[in-house]
């Protein structure tokens, strides 16, 4: 990458960064007027970006700009609301606030990881479960929130949204975002989970194998919230997973197929996720019985395949 190609990706996180405090503000003070807006971010953004901005914004019908009175020079400012790009980057960015607060309880509830010698199975047992928390349960909410982006953007946007300049600044707010969460995680396990080792046991978690598991059974959700529950942190665990279930109502269908398989009473998109935890469990039996039977016709499949039939 030559360096006028880094400074044009520097300069395209820039204006992001400049794009997300506009948007900010206007959130946060709907119906200021230009020159307030001007004044409010004046130690981060200058007025000729403003303006610039602001133009942008308009024309993607993101901003309504309405006259205090019909014969006025003056003018409101307002999100709008339903446009998508504002819907996404408020959810995104509520998710991206709780994400934090969890980590914070959790930090705060972690004591220090004494892991046991790995030396017999009641020891292994006791390190898992210690472990599985406090490394797991925020890189299984990341994984999971990452794998309701993906199918948003290559399944459910492009079905409706016809510009691909639209498409792409859904992409781009998503894992821009996304990336924040990202470097939140990398803090609170290189500066916090692995510090917390005094005994300085030899623990070595296996992040590469963890993050090409892509598992999201439900009933993680309530393994978690168990744990949580015991923990003293399960309000933060429910407001987050409150937030990415209400991001995810339109990939649920593909996420979580079982309602549709095993004929659960639950609406896609409209009940929430303790419903449908509910559901599973009043299932469980029947889920588990027809997903064993798929597994053993697999195997049964493969090993009367012979390798050199594919070569």
């Amino acid at each position: 990458m030559t360096m006028k190609n880094i400074q044009n990706k520097l300069e395209d996180i820039n204006d992001r960064s400049r794009r997300e405090e506009i948007v900010n503000y206007l959130r946060n003070n709907p119906g200021c007027s230009k020159e307030e807006l001007v004044r409010g971010v004046q130690n981060i953004v200058s007025k000729k970006t403003v303006i610039k901005i602001l133009k942008d914004l308009e024309q993607e019908e993101q901003i309504k700009i309405e006259k205090e009175k019909p014969n006025s020079r003056r003018y409101k400012l307002f999100l709008c609301s339903e446009n998508i790009l504002i819907v996404l980057d408020k959810q995104i960015s509520d998710i991206n606030e709780d994400f934090r607060k969890l980590l914070e309880k959790i930090e705060l509830v972690m004591p220090e990881l004494t892991l046991l010698p790995f030396t017999n199975k009641k020891n292994i047992d006791t390190n898992f479960r210690m472990i599985l928390f406090y490394e797991q349960l925020p890189l299984f909410i990341l994984k999971y929130l990452m794998q309701c982006l993906l199918l948003k953007s290559i399944i459910v946007w492009p079905k409706f949204i016809q510009k691909e300049q639209v498409r792409n600044k859904l992409n781009s707010l998503a894992f821009s975002e996304v990336s924040k969460i990202i470097s939140d995680y990398s803090n609170y396990y290189n500066n916090k989970l692995t510090k917390n080792n005094i005994h300085q046991v030899n623990y070595k978690p296996n992040i590469p194998d963890e993050l090409i598991k892509l598992e999201n059974n439900i009933l993680y959700f309530a393994f978690f919230l168990l744990i949580c529950k015991k923990k003293g942190i399960a309000k933060e665990f429910e407001n987050l997973i409150d937030k990415i279930w209400l991001i995810n109502s339109d990939v649920q269908m593909y996420l979580h197929p079982e309602a549709i398989r095993y004929n659960f009473s639950y609406e896609y998109g409209k009940d929430d996720w303790r419903k449908y935890l509910k559901e599973y469990k009043q299932h469980i039996i029947r889920i588990d019985k027809l997903e064993n039977d798929k597994k053993y016709k697999l195997s049964n499949f493969i090993g009367d395949l012979n390798i050199r039939d594919f070569f």
